[in-house]
């Protein structure tokens, strides 16, 4: 008796560590931040889940799971290809997104493609540490500094320990993924009026210098909804108990 052949996950290999319950109200996008992966959202399906929110990580290529795949360029490219498969997928029920630092970028460059492709807009959109459009960073484009500028600034966000430096090949990999990322977002261009209708929220930590707290208000320009943003404690990367309070607010905004 021969077995069955085992089904091919049609999300695979774009969504990770998602529980993915049927009876779920509510799905939930969450993109990585520049040289991270889908891991940095591998704790949330629990939580989240229970609030009847189904935990959707999304891994891009070029990282993680995918580390051999070449890294994207193109994000029009990108989330047209999201569209179609996570899209696909979701099949009509309502999703909301979220990305952080670059990953908002991602997150609001796919709801925009849904809306325009699939005529399927997010429930909500949420932002966390990023500099909304219209106010970019003064070293904007990141991605084309030298070696040495880039390292500086990636250490800046706190998202470089520094026990790398014993590692000279780990570290130039996290450069390498860093700087595709940010390529992938610093070319893209952005509508001139707002994008959403939908609320959008924006959180960041209130140390965060390189996003600093003063900004995240812009993010209202996005919208012609309902806008609201929290400070969360700490920098530019969650902490334990920065992540619990974000978790919290997604979660009470889509309850």
């Amino acid at each position: 008796m021969t077995r069955p052949a085992a089904i091919e996950d049609p999300l695979a290999p774009w969504v990770r560590f998602a529980k993915r319950a049927d009876t779920a109200n509510l799905i939930l996008l969450c993109f990585h931040h520049a040289g991270g992966g889908a891991s940095t959202y591998r704790q949330w399906p629990g939580p989240l889940g229970k609030a009847g929110i189904d935990v959707w990580p999304i891994q891009l290529p070029g990282r993680e799971s995918r580390f051999l795949e070449p890294l994207e360029s193109d994000l029009a490219a990108l989330t047209a290809t999201l569209a179609d498969v996570v899209g696909a997928e979701l099949d009509g029920r309502p999703y909301a997104v979220y990305g952080h630092s670059a990953g908002a970028y991602v997150a609001c460059a796919f709801a925009l493609r849904m809306i325009a492709s699939r005529s399927q807009a997010p429930a909500h959109v949420f932002v966390g540490a990023s500099r909304p459009p219209s106010r970019p960073d003064p070293d904007s484009p990141i991605h084309l500094l030298p070696r040495e500028r880039l390292l500086h600034k990636l250490r800046s966000y706190g998202g470089l320990p520094e026990e790398l430096s014993a590692f000279p090949e780990m570290i130039e990999m996290a450069l390498d993924i860093t700087r595709g990322d940010l390529r992938l977002i610093e070319t893209a261009s952005w509508p001139a009026e707002p994008w959403l209708a939908c609320p959008v929220t924006a959180v960041g930590g209130v140390d965060d210098g390189t996003v600093p707290p003063a900004v995240l208000p812009r993010w209202r320009d996005i919208t012609t909804g309902p806008f609201s943003h929290h400070p969360l404690p700490g920098g530019h990367f969650l902490t334990p108990r920065s992540e619990e309070m974000l978790i919290g607010v997604i979660r009470d905004a889509l309850g």
